[in-house]
């Protein structure tokens, strides 16, 4: 065969070649690249279907209507549609398998996905799937019309509307319609978000974003160049309301123990524009500094985490909390927590704490921890440095320095703190002087000294505490007041300003969490009133357990004048009469034994629950039970008379049944919900129905208090008389309830003297 023939067959074969190239081509990559998407799907839990897939010889291949779900059991829930995905392939590096993206150009048309982390347990994608990923990433990108939604946990991240083009030999653009970032702490929509973009080297940088007035994202780039190792980084540069904020986060999971890289840092950010910003309904005034703070770790495993924080505020403002300077800096290493610095600057009032302490490995070292810690105050103006803790500076007054260390090692704990004051308020009572040193020595916490000094008031505490498990706890307490009545305010409110004094000495030898007491309190123009008292205390004892714990309680008030006695109600309520009584408790308080007696004689009344002005009485009290021997009383234009009984087995329902000795009347003219006053008015003449018995029900120290109405239903053969059981129930609702809920009785008017007759005069 001649050279001639040879060139032509060849010539032939090659155009046989590029016809069979060319129409088979087609076929082939449309095939052949469904195969390989389907393949590498089923691999990494996905199912992806493809509608149509355009490959026209020597142009970009289309994939029409993808769609790409994850399967259930899949840490990610993913849901992902395009309408039209455009992939110019590089076959070469492809089939040769080179280095390079295997893709020279990635459009995508009207994106729309829900990404969300379901299961955090759930199957992941492979570390051979990071790495497909990372072969698929373009030389350039464009996607139009896509909606995303993010989601992992309560945070939540929407964009809608977005376009993106982004290529390495040209800058790109992004703008979106809106982006909505949504969680437990922050919740904020950015509108109308445009920018700048580049893609080099696998990094992708968005830069010019104005998210609102004062936050302007100078750059943010994601570093995907190392996503087939599993690895990604996030670094942005911002300027935030005034300042700097500058910030770097890697995180690799190769491993098992995924590694956090966190640094950042913000400098001048004013608090003012931060908090009208985010939409703080209390303004925040001041500036951050300074700050900067790095962590390197998992969350989850602290024992391999590093962290450091250094925090400066300066003219904070809040409410009406100030201070001019706080600090903070700490450090996490090694499993031990250092707070280098935590200072505290207010006006003429400073605060340092310092210390560290190793952090638990495991659930039991919570509760004996190794620490070491300082602090150090000088508080000269101390309602200002109480309003910064949120209480009412009007409350608070004076100076006061507290120096100390402590430490704990080994269960057992040491250290030293003492605390002096002068010229102090604290909860409106004024304070002359504090000396407070307290010790602590292995298991026991020392109160060497407390003394407290007000005017001629001492009152002078020593004890020791067990900080084992029982906190048991022993000393003594003794006060010595000039004027007990000064301090009723604290728990009354303000009460009268002329008041005469009432000199007080108190008592108390604790020894086991069991409690010793007694006192003297002296009355002006009384005899004194002599109290004792036993009961056990532990240290956490709640109300409901005080209640039924055994006390035995004496008091004895021979004569008390109670126009010279301190009020003890708000507003008063006894303007004169003589009180006298020896009382006697034991048992629990909800199942006392009283015994013992109490008078009232010649006493004048106001501002009572009754419109009463004057009353007298007689109360015997027999073990569980009392007789109110004689009561009388009187309003401006009624006399009255009651005998009674007090059932008070139970302080949780104490019954108190009241018989008058002079009719009683019910002038109700409409129901009542609740009764919150009971008023007595004369009736010379009526027809309303009588009452022979008033019953109250209730607990002592509960709200729920009830009164009945009794009418009388005949007179037995001895000449008691007959109740009628279905009596008149009605709530009592003292102090709260509204005007028309004054219970209106009635009673016969006060017979008037009798004018003596005048005798006649002789002529």
């Amino acid at each position: 065969m001649s050279w001639r023939t040879k060139f032509l067959v060849g010539v032939l074969f090659i155009m046989l070649a590029a016809l069979l190239a060319t129409w088979f081509t087609p076929f082939a990559v449309s095939n052949g690249l469904r195969l390989s998407v389907w393949w590498k799907a089923r691999q990494e839990g996905l199912i992806v279907t493809i509608d149509r897939i355009d490959a026209p010889f020597l142009r970009p291949v289309v994939l029409r209507g993808l769609h790409i779900t994850s399967a259930s059991d899949n840490a990610f829930r993913i849901n992902l549609t395009a309408t039209q995905v455009s992939l110019d392939l590089n076959l070469t590096r492809i089939l040769l398998r080179e280095r390079g993206h295997a893709l020279r150009n990635l459009s995508i048309q009207q994106l729309h996905g829900d990404l969300r982390r379901s299961h955090p347990t759930g199957r992941a994608i492979t570390q051979r799937g990071w790495a497909t990923l990372h072969r698929l990433f373009p030389q350039s990108l464009n996607v139009t019309s896509s909606d995303l939604r993010v989601q992992d946990g309560p945070t939540v991240i929407l964009l809608r509307n977005c376009f993106l083009s982004a290529s390495e030999t040209e800058a790109g653009r992004f703008n979106t319609a809106e982006i909505m970032v949504a969680s437990p702490w922050f919740r904020q929509t950015f509108s109308q978000l445009r920018g700048a973009t580049s893609w080099q080297a696998n990094r992708l940088t968005l830069a010019g974003l104005t998210l609102t007035r004062g936050f302007d994202l100078q750059s943010i780039t994601a570093d995907l160049s190392r996503i087939g190792k599993q690895r990604i980084g996030l670094e942005f540069d911002v300027d935030a309301f005034g300042g700097k904020l500058r910030g770097s986060i890697s995180h690799e999971w190769r491993s098992p123990h995924s590694n956090w890289k966190i640094a950042g840092s913000a400098s001048d950010i004013s608090l003012a524009q931060t908090s009208e910003a985010i939409g703080f309904t209390d303004r925040v005034d001041g500036l951050l500094h300074a700050c900067n703070f790095t962590f390197r770790g998992n969350s989850r495993e602290s024992a391999r985490a590093t962290a450091s924080l250094w925090t400066e505020l300066t003219r904070l403002t809040w409410r009406n909390r100030t201070a001019e300077a706080i600090m903070v800096g700490a450090a996490l290493y090694n499993r031990q927590i250092q707070l280098q610095q935590l200072y505290i600057k207010q006006k003429a009032n400073q605060l340092t704490l310092s210390g560290e302490a190793s952090f638990p490995s495991n659930s039991s070292e919570w509760l004996s921890p190794d620490f070491r810690g300082d602090i150090a105050a000088s508080i000269n103006n101390l309602g200002d440095f109480a309003s910064l803790f949120g209480a009412d500076p009007g409350d608070f007054g004076g100076k006061i320095a507290i120096d100390g260390a402590m430490n704990a090692r080994d269960r057992k704990i040491g250290g030293q703190l003492t605390a002096n004051g002068a010229s102090l308020r604290v909860f409106k009572t004024s304070v002359d002087t504090l000396d407070a040193k307290l010790n602590l020595e292995a298991t026991e916490l020392g109160l060497e000294q407390l003394e407290l000094k007000r005017k001629s008031d001492i009152l002078q505490v020593q004890g020791k505490i067990d900080l084992s498990h029982e906190h048991s706890y022993s000393g003594t307490l003794n006060a010595a007041i000039g004027n007990l009545a000064e301090y009723l305010s604290i728990f009354r409110g303000p009460g009268e300003s002329n008041i005469k004094p009432t000199p007080a000495n108190i008592e108390a030898r604790i020894d086991s969490n069991s409690w010793d007491a007694h006192g003297t309190i002296g009355l002006y123009g009384s005899s004194s009133i002599n109290f004792t008292a036993k009961f056990p205390l532990p240290v956490g004892t709640s109300w409901n357990a005080f209640l039924i714990s055994p006390v035995d309680l004496t008091l004895d008030f021979p004569a008390i004048f109670l126009a010279n006695a301190p009020q003890l109600f708000h507003p008063e309520i006894f303007r004169d009469g003589i009180l006298s009584g020896k009382l006697s408790l034991s048992d629990t308080l909800q199942h006392p034994r009283l015994i013992g007696d109490a008078q009232l004689l010649n006493g004048k009344l106001q501002n009572t629950f009754l419109n009463l002005t004057e009353a007298s009485g007689l109360i015997t009290l027999n073990g569980t039970r009392a007789s109110l021997d004689f009561f009388t009383a009187a309003t401006k234009d009624v006399d009255l008379s009651f005998r009674g009984e007090i059932d008070y087995q139970d302080t949780n329902a104490l019954a108190i049944k009241i018989a008058a000795s002079t009719p009683i009347f019910d002038l109700r003219t409409r129901a009542i919900d609740c009764v919150d006053k009971i008023q007595i008015e004369s009736v010379p003449v009526t027809l309303a129905p009588a009452i022979a018995e008033l019953e109250f029900r209730g607990g002592l120290f509960q709200s729920d208090w009830t009164m009945n109405l009794k009418e009388p239903m005949g007179i037995e053969s001895n000449g008691a008389l007959i109740l009628n059981k279905t009596a008149r129930k009605l709530p009592l609702c003292l102090g709260t309830g509204p005007d028309e809920g004054t219970l209106l009785l009635g009673a016969h008017p006060r017979p008037e003297p009798v004018k003596p007759r005048k005798r006649a005069q002789r002529r």
